[in-house]
């Protein structure tokens, strides 16, 4: 038996690198002499930087930036010099994890971490930038970091005004002339990990919001705020995309900056890692493939790792199961998505403060659980 294991971080557990060890040992649990590939993945999210730099041969630069919330937060950038090439992702200067459940504020958080990574990267004379938008605990569509690339935001009265959602709420004009002028002779990638809009029901605000701390009477006040954002943004500069467009919602609307303002091209996270990485020949390789992330919901199938992998295993018929801290799709939804099935850390028994203390451990008892439930159902067809 030949076991590929390809999955994504479990965010604000372990990395993608940690799940494939931990899930290598439970493979060995049930045949020790199984052959194993690890080819851990990512999908703009959480690690795609690092993993990126890697795969690239580059070196990993620390920089000291904003954090969401204004404070100092060590985050790095991946430097390819034989390309002029720039990595980084959002979820190490602004993500979610970096945030305390009962601290988290969208309303006084913005992105001006992330512009001042690629204030930073332009330079070092970056020809291409390469941004990974996963895993973000702002909301701001992109004001933040546009304002430390040279974007300034005014009330009525010319006063200027700070780049958090709370902060615009007196939006007026948006003044673009000062941005940075080196920005217009980039190559910029953009890697989502979703595919949603920036506004609306599938929206960045009444998606992502509540797992970032916002109240559901917040909902619409902060859709609206994006709106307005959006829409003085528009009337600063054409727009090179809509707000509707898919991956303008990415990352509560860096997406919508990066792109719609800044001219970036949006590509799927998953699948640019997974050409990079070379994937499918992994799986042509295997007679079966474990993937997994740190919660199967809604959001996996429109663009996560897991949703990717099993795309990919489908046309090659090589069956997939899902590895999860959470389950929370229904198992019509699981099949549809072409797993052969998930399995979670949290049952009945575990929750998720031991799923999250002990994931190692049960990473790999659920893939050797899962393992031999394949094989007697193999068995028994």
């Amino acid at each position: 038996m030949r076991v590929l294991l390809s999955p994504d971080s479990f965010k604000g557990s372990l990395s993608a690198e940690a799940v494939a060890r931990a899930m290598a040992v439970g493979v060995r649990r049930v045949d020790p002499n199984a052959g194993i590939d690890l080819l851990p993945m990512a999908d703009g999210g959480e690690g795609s930087a690092q993993l990126l730099t890697r795969a690239l041969g580059g070196s990993w630069r620390a920089l000291w930036v904003n954090g969401a919330d204004g404070t100092a937060v060590c985050a790095g950038v991946g430097w390819i010099g034989a390309k002029n090439m720039a990595v980084l992702d959002v979820a190490s200067v602004c993500g979610l994890n970096q945030i305390a459940p009962d601290q988290r504020d969208v309303w006084r958080f913005d992105t001006r971490g992330v512009g001042e990574l690629i204030r930073a990267a332009l330079d070092w004379g970056a020809q291409t930038l390469l941004i990974g938008l996963g895993g973000s605990g702002t909301n701001d569509a992109g004001a933040g970091l546009l304002f430390a690339l040279g974007a300034v935001f005014f009330d009525a009265e010319s006063r200027p005004l700070a780049p958090t959602p709370l902060g615009l709420a007196q939006l007026d004009r948006v003044e673009m002339t000062g941005l940075d002028p080196r920005l217009q002779a980039v190559d910029l990638v953009v890697l989502t990990d979703v595919d949603n809009p920036l506004l609306g029901l599938a929206g960045a605000s009444r998606v992502f919001g509540p797992q970032k701390g916002l109240m559901p009477r917040d909902m619409a006040p902060m859709d609206a705020r994006l709106a307005l954002i959006a829409q003085k943004m528009a009337a600063a500069r054409p727009l090179f995309a809509a707000p509707d467009a898919p991956g303008m919602g990415a990352a509560g609307g860096l997406g919508f900056a990066l792109c719609a303002v800044l001219g970036g091209k949006p590509i799927s996270g998953s699948r640019y890692l997974a050409e990079l990485l070379g994937l499918d020949a992994a799986i042509a390789r295997a007679d079966l493939v474990l993937t997994g992330e740190g919660a199967i919901d809604s959001q996996t199938a429109r663009g996560k790792v897991v949703a990717e992998v099993a795309r990919r295993a489908g046309v090659m018929t090589t069956p997939v199961i899902c590895i999860a801290g959470r389950v929370l799709s229904s198992p019509e939804a699981i099949a549809q998505m072409g797993l052969w099935g998930a399995f979670s850390l949290c049952t009945r028994e575990v929750g998720i403060d031991e799923a999250l203390s002990r994931a190692e451990a049960l990473i790999a008892d659920r893939t050797a659980q899962a393992i031999r439930a394949w094989q007697a159902a193999a068995g028994a067809s």
